[in-house]
């Protein structure tokens, strides 16, 4: 917030100066509805926004130094909270139950895996699976669908034309 610049309407300039003459953090927030504390140059500023903890978030010029942007005292938290901390502990706290959400459900899937592999056993093992005559038997019923003939059976039906070794 910058105090030199004059605000676009009078009812402005008047929220300004009656939040800017309050001198401490108490007063600030529960004196005039929409004013905010700046702890580091320890000022009173007119905070309008829907959700006064947020004001940072889309004024960047809420506090007169630019240090404290983020260190804004609003209402209902009081003169203890800054907006950072506020911010932090939600973030902490979401992380924290989406972390233990994750580790609840790798639980509940490996038990259900391993009752799965008890009810169904062999079924999860892919290394003694033949892939490459899976492969072969994929390539040759494409094959057929489509209409081609597959490398052997083209060897087999042309047959030699002319031998390698000669005579």
């Amino acid at each position: 917030m910058n105090i030199s610049t004059i605000s676009d309407t009078p009812t402005d300039d008047a929220h300004l100066l009656w939040c800017w003459k309050i001198q401490n953090c108490n007063d600030c927030l529960t004196r005039e509805p929409d004013c905010s504390w700046c702890p580091f140059s320890w000022t009173c500023v007119p905070n309008s926004n829907r959700v006064p903890l947020l004001a940072p978030a889309w004024d960047e010029n809420v506090c007169p130094h630019w240090a404290e942007r983020w260190e804004i005292r609003t209402r209902p938290l009081g003169c203890q909270v800054s907006t950072i901390t506020t911010l932090t502990s939600l973030v902490s706290i979401a992380s924290t139950l989406v972390f233990v959400l994750l580790v609840t459900l790798a639980v509940f899937g490996i038990r259900w895996l391993r009752s799965y592999t008890k009810n169904h056993p062999g079924w999860g093992r892919i290394w003694r699976y033949n892939w490459i005559q899976s492969i072969l038997d994929w390539q040759r019923r494409i094959g057929v669908k489509l209409g081609y003939k597959s490398h052997a059976c083209a060897r087999e039906s042309n047959g030699e034309q002319e031998p390698l070794l000669p005579p």
